[in-house]
């Protein structure tokens, strides 16, 4: 019986748990992750403005393990030996005949300590929960959003509907180090999205940093000093920490680089937000489709290689992307044509409400959105 190890219970890792579960090869499946629930991400900022109920946004691995007659430990893998085929966790050794690494990715602080005592991530649906109890006790009158990429613009919109919601005055500013935000995205997005902020009165620093941190207090490189501050850190993500130690080849977050059929080492494969897969020159990003997709792509080519059957080459199918925003007012590419306003919005939540987990989540997600 061959043993197959998934780390990360994420879409990546359980789209190919999924796979593999139905492979009649009587596989012996494995998947670890140091969490219960596997979180729904690009919908966690909504916990905020929209007040999504958080346990839509949350499916329990246990149960997805049991339907699919798959092992799950609960557990946080601390190193991999790829020479012995050796998994370690906190608690013990595991070997493997095939492995999948899908990790997915967790808050950079890029070695700040005074962030990481003083700053409110927002990479889970516990990080929104922690951000949403605080607001409720309402301490703070500034909001720092140190990143301006999509979680930064997610944050702050949806933080502003909170204050319209119960007609709070409130100061929300982005605070990007970059010469602008949304970093590679066309610039037409870029126009629109600036002008949807600033209409929000959002306040926006480009080529700033933040250069102070206390707590309920920040500095930032503009010489601005803002008192009673919340800072909301989402300026970038990295891979766990077992593959910032790992000798392979990576990129500066600690993604590694796949070649065509998402493998790394003999019989091993990486997918979602681990992975680093090229395409035209191009590193494929970060988004849901794409983990979905390499996670099937990865479980398959363990198939083929049980069966001694050529790999296959993994090809993403782009759908594109949406940067959505509180008021409604978002913006995207869908199907290599550009979307705005209200129409960008709702197709970002059907799409959300389609891929999220279970038919009890995605009726719940509905009549929260409705």
């Amino acid at each position: 019986m061959k043993k197959v190890i998934i780390i990360g219970a994420g879409f990546a890792g359980l789209s190919a748990s999924d796979k593999l579960s139905r492979s009649n090869l009587g596989l012996e499946v494995t998947i670890f992750d140091k969490k219960d629930y596997s979180d729904f991400l690009p919908l966690v900022p909504d916990i905020l403005g929209r007040k999504l109920s958080p346990e839509f946004l949350q499916g329990n691995i246990k149960e997805f393990s049991l339907r699919r007659k798959i092992n799950f430990i609960k557990e946080e893998v601390i190193s991999l030996d790829l020479a012995s085929k050796q998994v370690t966790t906190s608690a013990s050794s595991y070997a493997y005949d095939f492995l999948v690494i899908a990790s997915g990715s967790q808050s950079n602080f890029f070695n700040n300590q005074d962030a990481q005592n003083y700053a409110y991530g927002l990479n889970s649906v516990k990080d929104a929960q922690k951000i949403s109890t605080a607001l409720q006790q309402d301490k703070f009158d500034n909001f720092i959003i140190c990143g301006g990429g999509y979680t930064g613009v997610e944050a702050a919109t949806n933080l502003w509907l909170y204050f319209k919601k119960n007609n709070l005055l409130k100061k929300i500013t982005i605070v990007e180090r970059a010469p602008g935000i949304l970093g590679p995205l066309p610039d037409w997005m870029k126009a629109y999205v600036q002008d949807n902020l600033k209409s929000m009165g959002i306040n926006i620093l480009v080529n700033t940093v933040i250069e102070r941190i206390q707590e309920a207090e920040v500095t930032v490189s503009s010489g601005d000093v803002f008192q009673k501050a919340m800072l909301i850190w989402v300026p970038g993500v990295r891979t766990a920490d077992f593959i910032q130690q790992m000798s392979v080849p990576k990129n500066p977050q600690g993604r590694i680089v796949v070649d065509e059929y998402l493998g790394f080492k003999p019989d091993c494969f990486c997918a979602g937000d681990t992975a680093l897969f090229t395409v035209k020159n191009n590193s494929l990003r970060m988004a849901i489709q794409f983990a979905i997709s390499e996670g099937a792509q990865a479980a398959d080519n363990i198939i083929r290689s049980i069966k001694s059957l050529p790999l296959k080459r993994f090809q993403p199918l782009d759908l594109g992307y949406i940067i959505p925003m509180a008021n409604n007012s978002s913006c995207g590419i869908v199907l290599g044509l550009n979307a705005q306003g209200r129409l960008a919005t709702f197709l970002h939540y059907a799409m959300c409400v389609y891929r999220t987990f279970g038919l009890r989540n995605k009726i719940g997600l509905m009549r929260n959105l409705i």
